[in-house]
């Protein structure tokens, strides 16, 4: 679970441990150790950045091709959106339109600063790239915090403007260019392709534990008042039968519990005030959070932003 193709990590192959050479499937957390090594080696916190830019469609296996082939920009993000977990699962996307502006956001599992500048910056050069046009979108909108030079230069490539501290990361676009034509688009090969790509996905979903598709489940719920019992309903299942399943995985409902919160202080800490981080862990008080945050990294919550935003490059 939590995973992404090899093609996604050809980049990164001299980054990847040592465990990672002849899987099927590259580990969510050996690709984010990829991504570190290769930002420290080139010392660049916008490393991410820089490989986003570079995508190109063997990087997606067939799902890069499948896009190539489509007719027009909506067919194309239809088939990222349904298809996405081929290449990387890795987070949760999801597309919108109001009042004519689109959006596409992008929610990680785990907090990644260079996975979220490579996946969302990959988009745009992805579209870019298909439809032969410099496009920009109307805005972007990051969970990091970037100093003011990092902005610029983000700014500049994307060519509009850049929000970082935001409490997730969006690409928000005319929703015109849904409509733009494909240069390569070819309707024979695209015939082709979808049965292909759609019997990946079905042996992806089969692949997948019962664990890794609780997650999405997970993330979305209300912490505050979270107990096995609440879980099960929002499972349509059973206590017994959701403890069970947890006992199957050698995980405690109170370890579950653990590594979410764990989970939305990485994603959210250098975004959200302690009193609001308190309240989306499920904690009543601040203490609460700092006695947790201690255990997990040996840290106050406030040492932990700061190593973070040194590592980062502030």
């Amino acid at each position: 679970m939590f995973d992404v193709c090899p093609q996604y990590c050809q980049v990164l192959a001299e980054y990847l441990p040592s465990e990672s050479k002849g899987l099927s499937r590259i580990p969510m957390h050996h690709y984010f150790a990829a991504l570190e090594a290769g930002a420290k080696l080139n010392q660049d916190p916008l490393w991410g950045f820089e490989l986003g830019k570079q995508i190109n469609s063997a990087q997606y296996g067939l799902l890069g091709y499948l896009v190539e082939s489509s007719a027009m920009l909506q067919q194309a993000l239809d088939a990222l959106l349904a298809f996405d977990k081929t290449v990387a699962d890795i987070g949760i996307c999801q597309f919108a339109t109001h009042q004519g502006v689109a959006s596409i956001a992008w929610q990680p599992y785990e907090n990644n600063q260079h996975a979220i500048l490579r996946n969302m910056t990959a988009w745009v050069a992805m579209v870019r790239h298909i439809t032969g046009q410099p496009l920009s979108a109307h805005h972007v909108e990051f969970n990091l915090e970037l100093t003011q030079s990092q902005n610029a230069r983000l700014s500049n490539w994307y060519g509009c403007e850049v929000r970082d501290n935001a409490t997730r990361n969006v690409i928000y676009f005319d929703a015109e260019l849904l409509d733009m034509p494909i240069l390569t688009r070819n309707e024979l090969v695209n015939a082709n392709l979808y049965p292909a790509i759609r019997d990946l996905q079905r042996a992806y979903e089969h692949n997948q534990s019962w664990f890794a598709k609780l997650q999405p489940s997970l993330h979305r719920c209300d912490l505050q008042d979270m107990s096995l019992t609440r879980l099960a309903q929002l499972l349509d299942t059973s206590p017994r039968t959701l403890q069970r399943q947890l006992k199957c995985y050698s995980v405690s409902f109170s370890q579950l519990l653990e590594q979410e919160r764990k989970r939305r202080f990485t994603q959210f800490c250098q975004v959200l005030s302690k009193q609001a981080l308190s309240e989306l862990l499920g904690y009543a008080e601040q203490a609460s959070l700092n006695r947790a945050v201690k255990r997990w990294y040996g840290v106050s919550p406030s040492e932990y932003v700061r190593q973070q935003q040194k590592t980062q490059g502030h």
